[in-house]
Protein backbone atom coordinates (compact mmCIF):
# COMPACT_ATOMS: atom_id res chain seq x y z
CA UNK A 1 0.00 0.00 0.00
CA UNK A 2 1.55 3.47 -0.94
CA UNK A 3 2.64 5.09 1.77
CA UNK A 4 0.32 8.75 0.94
CA UNK A 5 -2.96 6.28 0.26
CA UNK A 6 -2.21 4.94 3.58
CA UNK A 7 -1.65 8.10 5.83
CA UNK A 8 -4.86 9.74 3.37
CA UNK A 9 -6.97 6.21 4.87
CA UNK A 10 -5.74 6.96 8.10
CA UNK A 11 -7.22 10.57 8.10
CA UNK A 12 -10.07 9.64 6.34
CA UNK A 13 -10.79 7.32 9.10
CA UNK A 14 -10.38 9.83 12.27
CA UNK A 15 -12.54 12.84 10.22
CA UNK A 16 -15.12 10.04 10.38
CA UNK A 17 -14.28 9.06 14.05
CA UNK A 18 -13.78 12.09 15.66
CA UNK A 19 -17.04 11.85 17.53
CA UNK A 20 -16.15 8.04 18.80
CA UNK A 21 -12.61 9.05 19.00
CA UNK A 22 -13.29 11.69 21.85
CA UNK A 23 -15.77 9.28 23.53
CA UNK A 24 -13.21 6.43 24.20
CA UNK A 25 -10.86 8.95 25.14
CA UNK A 26 -13.30 10.42 27.68
CA UNK A 27 -13.90 7.25 29.24
CA UNK A 28 -10.29 5.71 29.17
CA UNK A 29 -10.01 9.24 31.54
CA UNK A 30 -12.93 8.51 33.49
CA UNK A 31 -11.19 4.69 34.02
CA UNK A 32 -7.71 6.34 35.24
CA UNK A 33 -7.69 6.38 38.97
CA UNK A 34 -5.26 8.92 40.28
CA UNK A 35 -3.89 9.45 43.90
CA UNK A 36 -4.73 12.20 45.39
CA UNK A 37 -4.08 14.92 48.07
CA UNK A 38 -7.25 13.72 50.13
CA UNK A 39 -5.93 9.84 50.22
CA UNK A 40 -4.83 9.05 53.69
CA UNK A 41 -4.80 5.60 54.09
CA UNK A 42 -2.56 4.17 50.62
CA UNK A 43 -1.14 0.76 52.64
CA UNK A 44 -2.16 -1.33 54.94
CA UNK A 45 1.43 -0.31 57.32
CA UNK A 46 1.63 3.34 55.23
CA UNK A 47 -0.17 6.98 55.06
CA UNK A 48 0.58 9.20 52.48
CA UNK A 49 1.12 12.72 52.75
CA UNK A 50 0.89 14.55 49.62
CA UNK A 51 1.50 18.31 49.28
CA UNK A 52 2.74 21.30 46.64
CA UNK A 53 6.70 22.70 47.40
CA UNK A 54 7.70 25.76 47.05
CA UNK A 55 10.11 25.13 44.08
CA UNK A 56 10.08 22.95 40.85
CA UNK A 57 11.00 19.34 42.17
CA UNK A 58 9.58 16.89 43.35
CA UNK A 59 10.73 15.02 46.47
CA UNK A 60 8.76 11.34 47.80
CA UNK A 61 10.32 10.18 50.99
CA UNK A 62 9.43 7.09 53.03
CA UNK A 63 9.91 7.38 56.62
CA UNK A 64 8.05 5.78 59.98
CA UNK A 65 4.99 4.76 58.41
CA UNK A 66 5.03 7.97 56.45
CA UNK A 67 4.77 8.42 52.48
CA UNK A 68 5.61 12.00 52.03
CA UNK A 69 4.98 13.30 48.85
CA UNK A 70 6.20 17.34 47.91
CA UNK A 71 4.88 18.07 44.29
CA UNK A 72 6.67 21.00 42.48
CA UNK A 73 4.87 24.09 42.67
CA UNK A 74 4.03 24.41 39.09
CA UNK A 75 2.56 20.75 38.39
CA UNK A 76 -0.71 19.46 38.69
CA UNK A 77 -0.93 16.18 41.09
CA UNK A 78 -2.49 14.48 38.47
CA UNK A 79 0.27 14.94 35.74
CA UNK A 80 1.32 11.56 34.53
CA UNK A 81 4.79 11.90 35.71
CA UNK A 82 4.04 12.65 39.26
CA UNK A 83 1.57 9.82 39.20
CA UNK A 84 4.38 7.53 37.55
CA UNK A 85 6.32 8.40 40.52
CA UNK A 86 4.34 8.11 43.65
CA UNK A 87 2.62 4.80 41.49
CA UNK A 88 6.77 3.40 41.36
CA UNK A 89 7.40 4.73 45.25
CA UNK A 90 4.44 2.97 46.12
CA UNK A 91 4.89 -0.38 44.35
CA UNK A 92 8.41 -0.85 46.27
CA UNK A 93 6.52 -0.03 49.36
CA UNK A 94 4.07 -2.71 48.94
CA UNK A 95 7.05 -5.38 48.10
CA UNK A 96 8.19 -4.25 51.48
CA UNK A 97 4.89 -4.91 53.19
CA UNK A 98 4.99 -8.00 51.32
CA UNK A 99 8.44 -9.59 52.46
CA UNK A 100 7.52 -8.59 56.31
CA UNK A 101 3.78 -10.07 56.27
CA UNK A 102 3.14 -12.26 54.12
CA UNK A 103 5.65 -15.39 55.00
CA UNK A 104 4.25 -14.69 58.85
CA UNK A 105 1.07 -15.19 57.47
CA UNK A 106 1.81 -18.02 55.51
CA UNK A 107 3.52 -19.81 58.65
CA UNK A 108 0.58 -19.34 60.95
CA UNK A 109 -2.03 -20.46 58.44
CA UNK A 110 -0.28 -23.49 56.90
CA UNK A 111 0.33 -24.36 60.87
CA UNK A 112 -2.84 -24.13 62.26
CA UNK A 113 -4.43 -26.30 59.14
CA UNK A 114 -2.08 -28.77 58.76
CA UNK A 115 -0.09 -27.73 55.44
CA UNK A 116 3.45 -27.60 54.59
CA UNK A 117 5.43 -25.41 51.76
CA UNK A 118 8.59 -24.77 50.35
CA UNK A 119 9.07 -21.27 49.91
CA UNK A 120 7.64 -18.01 49.87
CA UNK A 121 8.52 -15.27 47.21
CA UNK A 122 7.07 -11.80 46.05
CA UNK A 123 6.98 -10.66 42.35
CA UNK A 124 5.34 -7.94 40.46
CA UNK A 125 2.48 -10.15 38.42
CA UNK A 126 -0.69 -8.56 37.15
CA UNK A 127 -2.35 -11.34 36.21
CA UNK A 128 -2.46 -13.74 39.20
CA UNK A 129 -2.75 -12.67 42.70
CA UNK A 130 -0.16 -15.78 43.88
CA UNK A 131 0.71 -19.45 42.70
CA UNK A 132 2.01 -22.66 43.77
CA UNK A 133 4.18 -25.20 42.06
CA UNK A 134 4.39 -28.98 42.32
CA UNK A 135 7.86 -28.56 44.67
CA UNK A 136 5.69 -26.39 47.26
CA UNK A 137 7.25 -23.32 45.90
CA UNK A 138 4.43 -20.45 46.18
CA UNK A 139 4.47 -16.69 44.86
CA UNK A 140 2.11 -13.91 45.27
CA UNK A 141 2.24 -10.63 43.71
CA UNK A 142 3.00 -7.26 46.14
CA UNK A 143 -0.14 -6.30 44.77
CA UNK A 144 -2.05 -8.48 47.80
CA UNK A 145 -1.26 -6.40 50.13
CA UNK A 146 -3.81 -3.52 48.53
CA UNK A 147 -6.23 -6.34 49.69
CA UNK A 148 -8.40 -6.44 52.83
CA UNK A 149 -7.10 -8.41 55.24
CA UNK A 150 -9.45 -11.45 54.84
CA UNK A 151 -9.11 -11.38 51.22
CA UNK A 152 -4.85 -12.15 52.08
CA UNK A 153 -5.95 -14.73 53.98
CA UNK A 154 -8.56 -16.70 51.29
CA UNK A 155 -5.60 -15.78 48.59
CA UNK A 156 -3.10 -17.34 50.92
CA UNK A 157 -5.48 -20.80 51.57
CA UNK A 158 -6.13 -21.01 47.97
CA UNK A 159 -2.24 -21.46 47.48
CA UNK A 160 -1.72 -23.68 50.50
CA UNK A 161 -4.15 -26.04 49.38
CA UNK A 162 -2.45 -26.15 46.06
CA UNK A 163 0.56 -28.28 48.31
CA UNK A 164 -2.60 -30.96 48.47
CA UNK A 165 -4.32 -30.86 44.89
CA UNK A 166 -2.45 -29.05 42.05
CA UNK A 167 -5.43 -28.81 40.12
CA UNK A 168 -9.06 -27.18 41.06
CA UNK A 169 -11.05 -29.79 41.14
CA UNK A 170 -13.86 -30.63 43.51
CA UNK A 171 -11.26 -32.16 46.09
CA UNK A 172 -9.51 -28.96 46.13
CA UNK A 173 -12.72 -26.99 46.91
CA UNK A 174 -14.54 -28.53 49.03
CA UNK A 175 -10.80 -28.92 51.27
CA UNK A 176 -10.56 -24.68 50.52
CA UNK A 177 -14.02 -24.47 51.72
CA UNK A 178 -13.39 -25.76 55.46
CA UNK A 179 -9.97 -23.99 55.58
CA UNK A 180 -12.53 -20.35 54.54
CA UNK A 181 -15.36 -21.55 57.09
CA UNK A 182 -17.71 -22.41 54.39
CA UNK A 183 -17.30 -18.93 52.80
CA UNK A 184 -15.29 -19.66 49.83
CA UNK A 185 -18.03 -19.10 47.28
CA UNK A 186 -18.53 -15.78 48.85
CA UNK A 187 -14.65 -14.70 49.05
CA UNK A 188 -14.43 -16.27 45.33
CA UNK A 189 -16.92 -13.64 44.12
CA UNK A 190 -15.60 -11.09 46.08
CA UNK A 191 -12.09 -11.46 44.70
CA UNK A 192 -13.51 -11.69 40.93
CA UNK A 193 -14.38 -7.36 41.55
CA UNK A 194 -10.78 -6.73 42.82
CA UNK A 195 -8.20 -5.40 40.28
CA UNK A 196 -4.49 -5.61 40.49
CA UNK A 197 -2.67 -1.80 41.10
CA UNK A 198 -1.62 0.01 43.67
CA UNK A 199 -4.98 1.45 45.16
CA UNK A 200 -6.41 0.50 48.28
CA UNK A 201 -9.14 -1.49 48.33
CA UNK A 202 -9.80 -1.81 52.16
CA UNK A 203 -11.30 0.84 54.53
CA UNK A 204 -9.07 2.60 56.97
CA UNK A 205 -10.58 0.19 59.56
CA UNK A 206 -9.58 -2.64 58.15
CA UNK A 207 -6.76 -4.34 61.01
CA UNK A 208 -4.02 -7.11 60.83
CA UNK A 209 -5.52 -10.41 62.52
CA UNK A 210 -4.89 -10.37 66.08
CA UNK A 211 -3.69 -14.13 65.92
CA UNK A 212 -1.00 -12.98 62.90
CA UNK A 213 2.29 -13.96 64.22
CA UNK A 214 3.70 -10.57 63.38
CA UNK A 215 1.21 -8.67 66.07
Amino acid sequence: MPWLYAQKLAESFVLSNTEWIINQQHKRKANTKTITESQKNITHFHDIEIAHGIDNSLRISVRNGIIKVIVPNNIAIDDQRIQDEMTETLQTVLRKEAKLYLPQRVAFLAKQFGFSYATIAVSSAKTRWGCCNSRGRIIFSLYLMTLPFNLIDYVILHELCHTKYMNHSKDFYALLDVCCGGNNEQLRKEMKTKTMDVFPKFNKDDRPPLSNSSN
